[in-house]
């Protein structure tokens, strides 16, 4: 009898050590209201162990000393994009042509010119490539330019919506996700609108996603403080950040703009060090800005791409000191669940928009651009 009392007492601790390790605390929870869901996510990975090792391929600099072909030099690299085969293509924003590679870094050719003419930009400084058609702008003549994979012109077509596209990228098959930005006057009074849109395959608008308009005030209009709001697309999704100082938050949307659901991590506002206010106002200041009135609060999500394992990376500000002044890091979130914060060995981190240093992640490959060497790193990972 007392043998099989000590069984049962023994089944019973076993089912007590099994009940707690099966109710392991989530890192997350998840709420819905309105059929939306929101992921909460502590600041505690669910994969401490999860890694990404990018590896580099290789590295195409503005000059090849080895290349003959006078076409093949980029003088000021505006964009990047890549097409169905893997093909990489670099607009040289200053000469508004285009430099076709093959996934290799091989050079192929280049196409596009400045000018007013058929196949030519006066001002080309974006670039998106759709069904492996080529499109840049002609900003100042607010029309864009298209041409085939081989580099041939096809036509112009004019933007005739409101707003010139601007930091827009390929959705899916047929669509375009960016901004439209322009100005208006409303009963005497100047605002400024920079509208997060889906755009159709010519830049048409389909349907605004996040509309900002704020009245001009020489005093206080700061254009990265109001506007640069980041954003990543999957093949279905758009995730977009809202701009905040001091919440994280990342707004999902699917292929037809509709609101599904929303992603936040806990976030402690954080304000930006001497340091980086100073390389703040040596590159930006006076182009883009109308006063010395810089926010001393971090944006929460400076960056966010999407990669081809389905994992959101998401760049967001920390506090920074002489040890990680330069360090960059990202959140990587996977079904709206936060899986790790890694540090990446690729380039110097910032928390605020710095075109010079810019990651890419297309197809299943990484892209960093480096504006001021005129570089473009390419790694797989």
């Amino acid at each position: 009898m007392k043998k099989n009392s000590l069984c049962v007492i023994l089944v019973f601790i076993a089912l007590i050590i099994f009940s707690g390790c099966s109710k392991k605390e989530l890192n997350y929870t998840v709420t819905e209201a309105d059929g939306i869901k929101t992921y909460h996510n502590k600041n505690i990975p669910s994969d401490p162990n999860f890694k990404i090792s990018p590896k580099e391929l290789f590295t195409l600099y503005g000059a090849d000393e080895n290349e003959k072909d006078s076409t093949r030099i980029i003088i000021n690299i505006g964009a990047i994009d890549v097409d169905s085969k893997g093909n990489l293509f670099i607009l040289d924003s200053r000469r508004a042509s285009v430099k076709k590679f093959d996934k290799n870094g091989n050079f192929l050719k280049s196409f596009g010119r400045l000018g007013s003419g058929p196949g030519e930009s006066s001002f080309a400084w974006s670039m998106v490539i759709l069904n492996d058609s080529i499109i840049i702008d002609d900003y100042n003549a607010f029309r864009m330019l298209k041409f085939d994979n081989d580099g041939n012109f096809i036509r112009n077509f004019a933007i005739k919506t409101s707003g010139m596209p601007e930091r827009y990228k390929r959705f899916g098959k047929d669509r375009i996700v960016g901004y439209q930005g322009y100005d208006e006057v409303i009963s005497d009074v100047y605002y400024s609108s920079y509208n997060f849109t889906l755009m159709d395959s010519e830049l048409r608008k389909v349907k605004e996603l996040h509309q900002n308009r704020v009245k001009f005030e020489q005093s206080t209009y700061n254009f990265f403080d109001i506007f640069l709001s980041a954003y990543a697309l999957s093949d279905k999704e758009i995730f977009f950040a809202i701009k905040s100082d001091t919440k994280y938050l990342i707004k999902a949307y699917d292929q037809n703009g509709e609101y599904k659901y929303s992603i936040i991590r806990n976030y402690s506002r954080q304000t930006f060090n001497e340091t980086e206010l100073n390389e703040f106002g040596v590159k930006y200041k006076d182009k883009w800005y109308f006063n010395n009135n810089k926010s001393i609060y971090k944006s929460a999500i400076v960056q966010m791409e999407y990669d081809k394992y389905g994992n959101l990376w998401v760049f967001t500000s920390i506090k920074r000191d002489e040890k990680n002044q330069h360090d960059l890091f990202v959140d990587i979130f996977k079904d709206g669940i936060f899986l790790n914060s890694i540090k990446l060995d690729i380039c110097p981190g910032f928390d605020f928009v710095n075109y010079d240093h810019q990651i890419r992640l297309i197809g299943d490959r990484l892209y960093y651009t480096n504006t001021i060497e005129q570089y473009v790193k390419v790694y797989e990972y």
